[in-house]
């Protein structure tokens, strides 16, 4: 399954009561089959609002595209890439100023943030993981256009999660594959520089793709543009997670 970003959906407004306060972009439809159905949205959240600590049930990169803020104890600018396993408490996230976005993904559909302490019930007993990147700064697109052949390195890997973040260069006129590691659940490609060509699809500047783990190889290219993206590997989502019957957290 490939998903590609489409970023014609309309922004919708929400407002939570612990003060919360963003609009909200989703890039994916949602498919019938939730573990099925992955997530690419952005988020906008408001100048100096914070979103409260919370978790997911699901493992999810974000990556902050623009504006500033504090992430936890963290200072944040674009790009930062910050990634949170399924039940693990997060945040707070602390808009600055001009405001914070940031994209949201996920391989796999989630039902909304459970906010801690208020939902410290529905938080599972098992491994917790999260990771917050150095910040990737753009290159410039002459340094980018010397390359002969494209450039990748991993710059976090995890063998034994399949959790990795990346960043790929590629010239104009060039072409790269992907296909995600055998404990990843899939692979998102976030352009920070420059656009490609997946399937004859132009792909921009904050727009995504995402490949999941049963595409064989996945192709994308370059045409008279050079190309700077991110690389974020899904890890698969712990077992335990996976169970129909958990034990809570007390």
């Amino acid at each position: 399954m490939v998903k590609i970003a489409n970023q014609e959906e309309a922004l919708s407004y929400h407002e939570n009561p612990n003060g919360l306060k963003y609009y909200r972009q989703d890039y994916f439809e949602r498919e019938a089959d939730d573990s099925q159905s992955p997530q690419s949205y952005l988020i906008k959240q408001l100048p100096n609002i914070t979103n409260p600590l919370h978790f997911h049930v699901q493992n999810q990169f974000q990556v902050f595209i623009e504006g500033s803020g504090v992430f936890g104890r963290h200072t944040i600018e674009p790009y930062i890439v910050h990634y949170a396993g399924a039940y693990t408490g997060y945040g707070p996230i602390v808009a600055g100023p001009s405001g914070l976005d940031y994209l949201t993904l996920r391989a796999m559909h989630d039902p909304g943030a459970k906010f801690l302490p208020e939902t410290m019930d529905k938080l599972i007993r098992g491994p917790k993981h999260h990771f917050t990147s150095r910040q990737f700064l753009p290159s410039t697109p002459a340094s980018i256009l010397e390359l002969k052949v494209p450039e990748f390195v991993w710059d976090h890997i995890e063998p034994s999660t399949g959790l990795g973040i990346g960043l790929l260069k590629m010239p104009s006129q060039t072409s790269y594959s992907f296909k995600p590691a055998d404990k990843a659940e899939g692979i998102f490609l976030v352009v920070i520089g420059g656009s490609i060509d997946a399937g004859d699809v132009p792909i921009g500047v904050k727009q995504n793709i995402y490949i999941s783990a049963t595409e064989e190889v996945f192709e994308i290219k370059t045409l008279d543009s050079y190309a700077e993206l991110l690389v974020l590997q899904m890890p698969l989502k712990e077992p335990i997670y996976q169970a129909s019957d958990f034990p809570k957290l007390s």
